[in-house]
Formats: C-alpha cells, structure tokens, sequence
C-alpha cells in the first residue's frame, strides 16, 4: 500500500516565513502522524521567479510567433540566444534558493520536518506521494520537483492544492467498461499545432476516444452529460488565467469559464470522470476551480507553453501511464525529459497536478475495472495439427542446421557461460602446483631450468612423501649441470610422473615427430601433456588417451590421467573398462565425444576426449613457487599424501590457453593448471564429488528441441491477447534456459541454444500465418 506525505504550508508569508507541518497517511486511510514547524522567511524568490517568468513569457513568445527555423544572421535570433542566456540563469537562481530555503535550518520544527520526510522517501522510494498544500498561490508555481530531497527518487511525483480542499468521496462507476473513455476537446489552435496531440491520443491501448474540433459550448455541456460517462477529459487549445480564473477558448469566436461548465462536470464525475487535463497555456484558473467543483485530478500548465513541449509532455505522460507506472511517476518522468528543451530553460516547471492529496489517484488499470486478461482458450483439432506441422518443421530445420555445425559457435558461447555461472569449487585440498615464474627464471639466471635444479625440486618434495609428484617440463635432452644425477633419479622415483609430447605428423611420412620422454623415464611412468584446442583457441576437452602412432612419444595415457590413476591407487579406487571398451572409475563411466555428439559436430575425435568441467576460475589448488620449494619455505602437510604437479607458469614462455574464463578474467591459463583441473575433475567424478559433463544421445536431443518448438507454437495458438503471447514466450524461454541451466549443474549438457531458436522460428511461422489469415491459426 502507498503513502502520502502531506506538506502543508499554512498561515505567513514569504516575509514573515510560514507555519508548516507534515501529515503522513495511508492510501485511503486516516493519518498516521503530523510534525509541526516553520520554515524561515524568503525574500528574494518571489523577485527571483517574476524575473525567470519574464524572461520565459519573452522567450515563448519569440518562438511560438517568429518559428524554432531562424538564419544566424539574423538579429531576432540573436536577441533569442540572449533571453535564453538570461531565462537559464534565472531559473538556476530560482532553484538554488529554492533549495538553501529548503535546507535544514535554525528551525528545530523543520529540521523534524525534513528528516521525517528523507526517512519516508528512503522507505518507500516507489510508493510515496508528496502533496504540498498551500494558502499562498504563489508556492504553487515553485519548482518543488527540483528539491534536493528529491533528487534520488525518480519515482516520487509532486501535487499541489488548498489548503482547505475538502475530501470528497469519488461515486463508484455506474456503468462499468474493459476500455478506457476519454473526452479529447480541440479548441481555437490559432498558431498551434494539435496534431501530435490527437495522435498521442489515438495510440493509447484500450481506449475509446471521442474528438471534438472547435465545438461550441452547447456541444461540450451535451459532450460532458454524456450518458456513457468519460474517465479522462482533455483539452489543447489556447486558455488563460485572469485574477485566478480560468477561461479556455473554444474557437476564435467562442470562449468559456469552467465556472459555466461546473453542473456538466458535476454530472460527468458522478458517471466516473477521474482525471482533467489541459495541456494549454496559464492552467492554474482552471485547475483551482475544478478542485472547488472536486475534480479527483487536475493536470495543466502553469505558464504559457510552446506547441512543442506540451505535445512532448503529453506523449511522453501517455505513454509511462498507460504502460503502468502510477500518474504521479508518470508525471515527473514526462515532466523531466522536458529538459530536453534546452532553449526554454525551465520548461520542466510547466506540468503540474492540482489533486486532493488525500484521495488515491487512479492508476490506468483502475480506469478500467472490468478489464480482464485478454487471451482466450481457442485450440482445437485442427489448430493443434497446424502447430505440430509447424513444430516438426522447425525441429528438422535446427536439427539439419546443427548436425552441419551451423550453431555449434553458439553452443560453445552457452557452454562457457554456464561454466563460468556454475558455482566455484574452491582450491583442490589434494592437489599442490609448484609453479615456475618468472621471478624463479631470473633467480636461476636461464631457462631452460638445468637438470640439477629440478633434481633438488624433485628430492626436496619426496622428503615430505607425496603420493605422486608429476614433472610438467620436457627433459627430452640433457641441460646441464646435474643431467647424469637426474637421469639416475628418474627411474628409481617410482612416485614420479615425467611428460612427453605425442603432438602431430607435419606430413604423411614416416618420420617421427613429437617431443620424447626423459631417457631413463619407464614408459609406464610417463604421460603425454597434449591439449584438444579449440577452433576459437578455447580448451574444453580433456583427452585422456590416444594412439601415439610413430611419435616420439609412445605414452597412450595423459600425464593428468597417470597422476589421477596413481593417486586413487591408494584411494582403492581401481580403473575398469566397459564391455564398450571405455573408461569407468567408481560408478562413472567416461564416454567419448565422437564427431557428432551434442554441439560437437566436425571436430577430430581421435582419442579419448571427455568434457572438461573446470573447477575454478581462480585457483584450483595451493600453489608455492620454485624458490619456496628450494628453500623449505613450504609447509610439509601441502605435500603428504597430495599430488604435486610441477610446471612453469611465466608468461614469457608461452605455455598459456584461453579457457571458457578468459573473457571474464581477460587472461589466459597456465598449461600446468589446466592438467591440475583435469586431475581434479578425475578424482572428483571417481570418488562422487562432482558430475562428469556428458550429451544426451541425438535423439532425447530432437525430442527436447521439438518440446519447445511446440510449446512456442502453443503460445500463438492459445492466447488472443500479442501481449500474453509475447509474455508467455519470455516465460518460457527464461524457463528454458534456467532448466538447461539446472541440468547442467547436474552434469547434463542439453540443448539450449537450439530450443532456444526452435521455439522462436514457430513462434514467428504461427504469428506470420495468423495474421495473414486474419487471426485464424
């Protein structure tokens, strides 16, 4: 429920200063709490607003009679840009003291006042009104929209009136109607253009207008009296306010008062007329005689305006109201975007609402209380076939696009960005990187490191007994010193995994290629340290096996399979092979991607190539570098019983991939922490941690895509209302994606992306088709 703080500014003057309280009150309820105070004296604002109504009056004039079009040269544009010049700076006087008047002062009352009020504001910043009652007229016309006490609520609407405005309960709506009734009376428009008024007014939705041109008198009484009753009366044209009454001009020959319309609006308020706008000149004689006459809400301009901004305000006032927002929101938003307007400083003064605060002003639903959602239930036997003809054919259509590839670069960006969406696993408490920097190559004068360097890495590590400890730089050739003590180490670490390179044949021959395993390194302790990249250079599979061929390097399993199997050695935890033929650790079995599974299509299966479920973005396990490791500043529980992967991560030597997080941490990632992710994932997936990322088969897919192509031919078939069409889609779409996104978590990559585009090519046919047969499906 909203509320309404009422600022009332009672006996005084701007000489004296004025008594001042603030009434809070519940929509449609009794107060809730008053603060009595006074705000001090001002003796320049009135001066300071006269001077800025000049200086507008001046400039209006200008530009209503001589044109917005004028040639440079010309003088008359000249003495324009000066008014402007002068008119700008009057109205930023007029602000400011209107804001050092508002600021907290001596006055104990209104400090209570103002502190109360910024509370109300910081609670309620979408809910509250505020009225300003006043004895004094000329508080009316200050720009109390600018307040600094405002300025972080966009939201918060300005009304004014009397101070003794009567309550007047608004009679129920004698005949009630689905649409809204609005009265649009075009008078005199002598120098005016009320086209963009008319159409601003023919666009809004549920509404059934009536347009009158220049009526005469009589015709606008009969008009008001109508039978039906309006909820909206508007008038454009051209009306003054003479010694606070108010007068609008029919036709060049015709003017009235409202004070001779008042029985017509009486009896137009008893048939539910709710809101009085005039988007004319000097409104505040009329708006201060339809409250006596207790018109719920008046909307007008306090001084002359041009063409332009009254068509502007009314547009834009339209079109946040009938879209939902409250009248007093849509108000200030339309009278904000005024500003616009540069040339007339202070055109954002001009809208005001004249309203007893405390009657609920209408929302545009409330003017309509018997609409009802506008869909209908119309399926039968034959719109369903449609539908399903048009659904199949949307599937095979994405299916045929994706089996040739055509989403798979999609698919990719949907796989990242639930990668980097998934919730963050935090640092492996099994895994330890001992990481080479670039810090660690300077201290050691070269790179490559010698053999005697990664000997004393390799003793110093063993003395505290890791369960395996993997060596993630090649040692293919000797690098003196330390190559001969090396090379006795290495076979007898039995807990010691060393790396090679199968790599790729440059061409169908014979020769050998890729990097070799250290000499003394048994074949059974070595793993090859390949990575599947991307086309878009993005790892996302891990391989886990391969034929090495005529390598050099004859390793058939990946050094981050080797240290996984060793370590779950002790877990108990043994390998098994399917009678497939593929890997199972635990209760998990590791299927390969082959050349159409999932968004996978044209790629290069060879191998044994698993999703690669990253598990963090940041660090995936301990790291310590080189020197830490040389100089036994590391703590000894780091290493027992963990894995150890020793790699280089200086960037100067390139060993860097993009992962699916590159483009959120604009960075690339270490090789030897994409094996220490790959480790992860194996040991998490076999002792039941985390879900192994695995496809649906081809045909669970179609099937899933099919779903939701139907259910976005079903959103045309069943509902009438574009609205509820388009609202259902969106429904279902973020429904969509938040399943996939379920499932991923899961451990199940469905098809996202092209359910995505299946449900909206049949939403787009059954739109297509229904309006071109006239709204039959």
């Amino acid at each position: 429920m909203g509320r309404v703080a009422v600022l009332k500014i009672g006996s005084g003057d701007f000489a004296q200063g004025f008594e001042v309280s603030l009434e809070l009150r519940e929509d449609g309820g009794s107060s809730v709490g008053e603060i009595e105070g006074r705000l001090g004296a001002n003796t320049e604002i009135e001066g300071l607003y006269f001077l800025w109504q000049q200086s507008f009056r001046n400039l209006t004039t200008i530009t209503r009679y001589d044109g917005w079009e004028i040639e440079e040269s010309l003088p008359t544009n000249r003495a324009t840009r000066e008014i402007a010049v002068d008119c700008r700076q009057r109205m930023r006087q007029v602000e400011t003291n209107l804001n050092q008047w508002l600021q907290a002062s001596g006055e104990v009352g209104w400090q209570k006042i103002r502190e109360r009020l910024s509370k109300e504001l910081a609670s309620q910043p979408d809910t509250l009104r505020l009225g300003i009652k006043a004895k004094e007229p000329m508080l009316w016309k200050l720009p109390w929209h600018t307040w600094d006490l405002l300025a972080s609520y966009p939201n918060v609407g300005v009304s004014y009136s009397p101070i003794e405005y009567e309550s007047w309960e608004i009679p129920p709506q004698q005949t009630p109607r689905d649409r809204v009734r609005l009265l649009a009376i075009f008078g005199d428009h002598q120098h005016l253009d009320l086209e963009a008024d008319r159409q601003a007014i023919a666009n809004l939705p549920q509404t059934e207008s009536v347009f009158c041109h220049q009526p005469q008198g009589r015709e606008l009484i009969t008009q008001l009296r109508n039978p039906q009753g309006w909820d909206i009366f508007f008038f454009a044209g051209h009306s003054q306010t003479v010694e606070q009454r108010g007068r609008i001009s029919l036709s060049t020959r015709e003017s009235i008062e409202t004070e001779q319309l008042k029985h017509a609006f009486r009896e137009a308020m008893q048939k539910g007329l709710k809101i009085a706008i005039f988007n004319s000149c000097e409104g505040l004689g009329l708006a201060q005689q339809l409250a006596d006459l207790h018109v719920p809400v008046i909307i007008v301009m306090q001084e002359i305006v041009p063409d332009v901004v009254a068509q502007s305000f009314l547009k834009e006032f339209l079109r946040e109201y009938a879209a939902g927002q409250t009248l007093y929101t849509a108000v200030r938003r339309a009278q904000e975007r005024l500003e616009e307007f540069t040339d007339l400083p202070g055109a954002t003064w001009l809208p005001m609402i004249y309203q007893n605060p405390a009657q609920v002003p209408p929302t545009w639903k409330d003017l309509r209380p018997m609409s009802r959602p506008n869909y209908r239930i119309r399926l039968d036997w034959k719109d369903l076939q449609n539908i399903l003809v048009r659904s199949l054919l949307a599937t095979g259509l994405i299916m045929t696009l994706r089996f040739l590839g055509g989403l798979q670069p999609l698919e990719l960006w949907a796989f990242d960005l639930f990668i980097r969406l998934q919730p963050d696993s935090g640092i492996d408490e099994r895994l330890l990187i001992v990481k080479v920097t670039e810090q660690d190559i300077q201290a050691q004068g070269r790179y490559p490191l010698s053999d005697r360097v990664i000997l004393q890495t390799l003793e110093k590590l063993q003395a505290h007994k890791p369960r395996v400890i993997g060596l993630d730089i090649y040692r293919d050739l000797p690098v003196e010193p330390g190559h001969r003590e090396l090379s006795v180490h290495i076979p007898k670490n039995s807990r010691l995994v060393t790396t090679c390179e199968v790599s790729k044949p440059e061409s169908n021959t014979d020769n050998k290629f890729g990097v070799a395993p250290p000499p003394t390194s048994p074949p059974t302790n070595v793993g090859f340290t390949d990575l599947v990249v991307e086309s878009d250079g993005i790892i996302r599979r891990s391989l886990l096996h391969i034929d090495p061929g005529n390598s050099r390097c004859q390793s058939s399993f990946a050094f981050s399979t080797e240290l996984a199997r060793r370590y779950l050695d002790f877990e108990g935890i043994k390998p098994q092979a399917t009678s497939e033929g593929n890997l199972q650790l635990g209760s998990t079995v590791f299927q390969p991607l082959e050349n159409h599974t999932g968004f996978y299509h044209n790629i290069d299966p060879r191998g044994h190539q698993v999703l690669l479920n990253y598990r963090s973005a940041q660090k995936v396990a301990r790291e310590v570098t080189l020197a830490a490791v040389l100089n036994n500043d590391l703590p000894p529980q780091w290493v027992k019983d963990r894995i150890i992967l020793i790699g280089v991560t200086a960037p100067s030597i390139g060993d860097r991939f993009f992962t699916p997080f590159s483009k959120e941490v604009d960075k690339k990632m270490s090789g030897i922490v994409i094996h220490a992710q790959m480790v992860s994932q194996m040991l998490s997936v076999a002792q039941e941690e985390r879900p192994l990322l695995r496809f649906w088969p081809q045909d669970w897919d179609a099937i899933w895509i099919w779903i939701w192509s139907l259910i976005g031919g079903l959103c045309i078939g069943k509902f009438d209302s574009v609205l509820y069409r388009r609202v259902v889609a969106v429904t279902a779409s973020f429904i969509l994606v938040s399943l996939c996104f379920g499932f991923f978590l899961s451990g199940l990559c469905i098809p996202m992306i092209p359910s995505v585009f299946a449900l909206a090519i049949t939403y787009v046919i059954t739109t297509r088709l229904k309006r071109n047969l006239g709204g039959k499906s």
